[in-house]
C-alpha cells in the first residue's frame, strides 16, 4: 500500500486514527488480521486503546509498525502517539497530551517507598535491642536484703546479713565476698564491734553499675565503760 499522510485532530487518539485508516482502506479487523498475521484481539485493543490488552511493549510496538505499514501510516508518528498515550515517553511535546503515569511505575515507586520503609523499621529494630542489650549488661542486678533491718539493735558480737540477688551476680559486705546459692540468696555472718556499725553490701554482674545497700546495726553487750581511772581518788 503506497505510502498516504493524512490529516487528524489533534484530540484524535492512536485507536481513532487506527479506525479511520482501516475504514477508508475498506478493511475488517479479520481481513486486517490476515493480512497483517497480527490476532484478531490485538487489533481490536489498538482501536480502542485498551492497551492493557496488549502484549509486552517490544511486541506491541512491532505490531503496531506492521498495522501502520500496512495502512500506509508514519511508523514513527503511531509509535510516538503510541508510547505517550500508553505512559511510557520520557519526552512530551507541549502540543500533545501529557503523558500518564503507567501502573507499573506506581508499583514501582510504592515497591521503592515500601522497601526503603521496611529498611528504616529494620535499623530501627536492631538499634532498639542493641540499646535494650546494652542497657541490660549494665544495670545492677536486684538485690534485696531480708535482715537485719536497718537500725537493728543486738547484744550479740555477730549479725547474720540474708538477702537475695540475681543469679550470676557477685555480692561483698563491708568488702568482704560472699558466696552466693544456686538462686542467688546468700547470708553472711558479720563480726561487730561496739556501738553503730554499718555494713555496706554491695551487688555487681560483669560490666554492670554497682547496686549498693546499707544497713545500720547497733551493738550494745549491756557493759559500761568506766571513766574514771583505778586507784584515782579525788581531791576536795
Amino acid at each position: 500500500m503506497p505510502f498516504v499522510i493524512r490529516q487528524f485532530h489533534n484530540d484524535q487518539t492512536l485507536g481513532e486514527k487506527l479506525h479511520t485508516l482501516r475504514k477508508e482502506a475498506r478493511l475488517t479487523l479479520s481481513e486486517l488480521s490476515e493480512m497483517t498475521k497480527i490476532q484478531k484481539s490485538y487489533l481490536k485493543a489498538f482501536e480502542t486503546n485498551a492497551f492493557h490488552k496488549l502484549p509486552d511493549p517490544i511486541y506491541a510496538r512491532n505490531y503496531l509498525k506492521t498495522l501502520a505499514r500496512t495502512l500506509g501510516g508514519e511508523e514513527a508518528y503511531y509509535i510516538d502517539q503510541f508510547e505517550q498515550e500508553r505512559g511510557t515517553c520520557d519526552v512530551v511535546n507541549k502540543h500533545q497530551t501529557p503523558r500518564q503515569r503507567t501502573r507499573k511505575a506506581s508499583l514501582f515507586v510504592t515497591s521503592r517507598f515500601a522497601q526503603i520503609c521496611l529498611f528504616v523499621l529494620l535499623i530501627g529494630t536492631f538499634i532498639s535491642y542493641i540499646g535494650f542489650q546494652v542497657k541490660t549488661i549494665i544495670s545492677p542486678p536486684h538485690l534485696s536484703i531480708s535482715s537485719p533491718s536497718d537500725g537493728f539493735l543486738t547484744t550479740d558480737a555477730t549479725v547474720l546479713v540474708k538477702g537475695k540477688t540475681d543469679k550470676g551476680a557477685s555480692i561483698k559486705i563491708n568488702g568482704q565476698n560472699v558466696l552466693l546459692a544456686q538462686d542467688g540468696t546468700f547470708e553472711k555472718e558479720i563480726a561487730l564491734e561496739r556501738g553503730v556499725n554499718v555494713l555496706q553490701i554491695e551487688g555487681a554482674k560483669r560490666y554492670s553499675h554497682l547496686i549498693k545497700e546499707y544497713r545500720r546495726v547497733i551493738f550494745d553487750n549491756g557493759k559500761t565503760i568506766g571513766l574514771t581511772p583505778k586507784n584515782f581518788s579525788p581531791t576536795f
